[in-house]
């Protein structure tokens, strides 16, 4: 029973994925998106950016407020200075650009600090992703950042893992049981 239970709890997809980049001229950073399904499109429903090197150094969280959408529709950044949806399209669904395959659209995923500061990360036709920033400032692109080597990857799921160990356990026992009844001469 616990098989079955485990086996099919959820349908839904529901992935981590880890953002790095490092442009080679200076910018460079990581971060994480926890990606969920809903209103028939997946979607960024929580992250960060951790920019380390460059203009737009500092921690970054994701914009949530403003609800998620999929390519064509957008929202307005909170200041106004960018367009985004929040969409993630798994598995080369990406409807804007089909053949170069980007998790993101043209629109992207909004981060943003407590300042009002914005970052707007998108995906572009040939595969790659730009980092734009509103920082200090009206999109003063001057802390733009443009990576072609950008990886946004999943990262395995901890729960795959438990699931085999707690499965393990009984199986375990199991055996050191028989091994028990096998070597007492009773």
């Amino acid at each position: 029973m616990a098989i079955l239970t485990l086996g099919s709890a959820n349908h839904a997809v529901a992935a981590i994925y880890q953002i790095n980049f490092n442009d080679g001229h200076g910018d460079a950073g990581c971060g994480q998106i926890d990606v969920e399904c809903g209103n028939n499109c997946n979607y960024a429903c929580s992250g960060y950016l951790n920019v380390t090197a460059g203009g737009a150094a500092g921690n970054w969280s994701l914009y949530t407020a403003g609800g998620t959408s999929a390519y064509p529709n957008y929202m307005y950044s909170p200041a106004g200075a960018y367009i985004y949806n929040n969409a993630v399209y798994l598995g080369g669904a990406n409807p804007q650009y089909p053949a170069a395959k980007p998790l993101l659209d043209d629109y992207g995923l909004l981060f943003t600090q407590s300042n009002g500061n914005e970052l707007n990360l998108w995906g572009n036709a040939d595969g790659s992703y730009t980092l734009g920033g509103n920082v200090n400032g009206w999109q003063n692109f001057n802390v733009q950042i443009s990576f072609e080597n950008t990886t946004i990857t999943p990262v395995p799921e901890a729960s795959t893992g438990l699931a085999i160990a707690f499965l393990l356990v009984p199986i375990g026992t199991t055996v050191v049981r028989s091994l028990r009844h096998r070597a007492d001469p009773a």
